[in-house]
Parts: C-alpha cells; sequence; structure tokens
C-alpha cells in the first residue's frame, strides 16, 4: 500500500488508531465500480451518520466559517462539526471541530493501484477563533478517510495519528476532553469508524 504513505502522516507524538473494511471482488472491473460508489459515499458527509447505521457522533459539513453546507462536496479548508454521543464541547459551543486539509486522487499503474480520500485536522470554533483546538485532541492529531483499489480488492480505512488530549480551556472542558480523549485513544472510538468504512463500502455480491 505504498500510495498510503502520500497521505497519512508520520506518527510523532501521542497514539494512533484506525478501522478498515475491505472486499475481494471477483474482477478488477468491478472492484473499479465498488471503488468509484464507495468515493461518492465517502464524500458524503452529512449523511456519514445514517451510513454509520444511526449511531455514533453525527457530522455537518460548513465552510470556513461554521455556516451549514447542505449539499456541497467537500473541500480543503471546508470544516467539519461533529457532535458526539458524550458532553459537549464548551469551546466549540457545543460541538468537536476538524479542518479538511488535504485530499488525493493517485494512481499507480504498475501496481494497478487507485487511492483516494482526505485528511483533517482539529481547529478552532470558527465563531470564535482563538487559535486552540476546538476538538478534544490537540492540532497536532489527524484523521484520514480512504478508499483504496489494489487489483480486484477494495478498502475503505480511516486513520487516526499524533492523537492528543486537549489540554487547552476551561478546566472542566479540559477534564471532557481527556474523558473523550484516553478512551479513543485507547481504541473505543474503533467501533465509531469502523460502521462508517463498512457503510462506505457496502456491498451485495
Amino acid at each position: 500500500m505504498s500510495l498510503l504513505k502520500k497521505i497519512i502522516p508520520d506518527q510523532q507524538v501521542g497514539s494512533k488508531t484506525g478501522a478498515t473494511s475491505s472486499f475481494d471482488l471477483k474482477n478488477k472491473f468491478s472492484a473499479i465500480k465498488l471503488f468509484n460508489i464507495a468515493k461518492y459515499r465517502l464524500l458524503d458527509v452529512n449523511h456519514w451518520y445514517d451510513i454509520c447505521g444511526r449511531k455514533g457522533a453525527e457530522f455537518q459539513l460548513t465552510d470556513d466559517k461554521g455556516n451549514i453546507l447542505d449539499s456541497a462536496i467537500p473541500d480543503i479548508g471546508n470544516l467539519i462539526r461533529i457532535k458526539l454521543p458524550a458532553p459537549p464541547n464548551a469551546k466549540g459551543d457545543g460541538y468537536d471541530w476538524v479542518r479538511i486539509e488535504k485530499f488525493e486522487n493517485l494512481k499507480d499503474l504498475s501496481k494497478d493501484e487507485d487511492l483516494y480520500g482526505f485528511r483533517v485536522r482539529p481547529v478552532s470554533n470558527p465563531n470564535n477563533r482563538s487559535g486552540e483546538s476546538a476538538h478534544f485532541y490537540t492540532n497536532d492529531a489527524t484523521s484520514t478517510f480512504l478508499i483504496y483499489r489494489r487489483g480486484s480488492k477494495v478498502f475503505a480505512m480511516e486513520r487516526g495519528r499524533n492523537e492528543l488530549p486537549n489540554a487547552s480551556g476551561s478546566f472542566l472542558n479540559k477534564i471532557r476532553n481527556f474523558l473523550v480523549a484516553i478512551p479513543a485513544m485507547l481504541g473505543f472510538s474503533k467501533p465509531q469508524w469502523k460502521s462508517l468504512v463498512e457503510g462506505i463500502l457496502e456491498h451485495n455480491n
């Protein structure tokens, strides 16, 4: 999976997490078809909650000022507003916020590989730009969401890197961030991402 190195950051601090789902199709052409379907599901951020089976966090795509984008295709600079099934983030007006910072659309013909996806990073509340992360992780952390094809096999994956609890803000919000971040760093967030990647790659043979 050499193409993955193009978008997933090196692990340097904190923890790393991830979830993967895969399908081995009957031939390359079926795999390319599923790859393209999965790409559109990945981009449908506003329906990730439905893709997950209406459980876990709710996601809403916004512009860089926090205004809701109901039907837009995600772009670099857009934000994703996250409503967790956890105590609200006071620093984010009840939400956790990340910014889409990079897209990749790569192909390696010699290895018969395709990769498509984007990477997000915690950011400050767009309605109160303090420069400090309005998320339970610091802005060292990233999450990368990818669709990857190798031959007749297709993967959907999430990769978390450099995850550290966010200790900024009020005392109560620091406690809240630690209560959310530590279990996530220990793998308790995996069911959320597993539901997402399985839903993105849902396929009827």
